[in-house]
């Protein structure tokens, strides 16, 4: 009696792992759009990072930023997706914005709002993932 029960705790444990499992392997990826970006400029948020590197991960580190800024550059990464080069003027530090769409049309010295989740910085510039435009 002891095995019968012990064999179908055994398989009840198997079947809720594999149910968690599943729906954590199928589960939809997160959009920048679904979150309140955090409201930022250019020069504030490279300013941050300068100053304290920590600080600023912790504050924005995979959180969904909203930045409005003047349109650097705009080119092609090694995977063919479209980065956005936003600076404020007099400042040298920049952010880079890598696009999720690969049609989008800006050019430089435009003022636009971009949301993307921050994935810290390098050396130079401060940068973003799957961004998208903001109207």
């Amino acid at each position: 009696m002891k095995k019968k029960t012990l064999v179908y705790i055994i398989i009840l444990v198997a079947a809720i792992g594999g149910l968690v499992a599943y729906r954590m392997w199928n589960k939809p990826h997160e959009k920048v759009e679904d979150r309140k970006g955090i409201p930022v400029t250019v020069a504030g948020i490279t300013k941050e990072y300068t100053e304290d590197e920590a600080a600023a991960n912790k504050k924005y580190l995979n959180q969904a930023v909203e930045i409005e800024g003047k349109v650097a550059s705009v080119t092609a990464n090694q995977d063919g997706a479209v980065v956005v080069g936003l600076q404020a003027d007099g400042t040298d530090g920049t952010v880079q914005c890598t696009m999720r769409d690969k049609d989008v049309k800006l050019e430089a010295g435009q003022q636009v709002k971009i949301q993307g989740f921050c994935s810290g910085n390098t050396m130079f510039d401060v940068l973003l993932t799957d961004c998208v435009v903001k109207e």
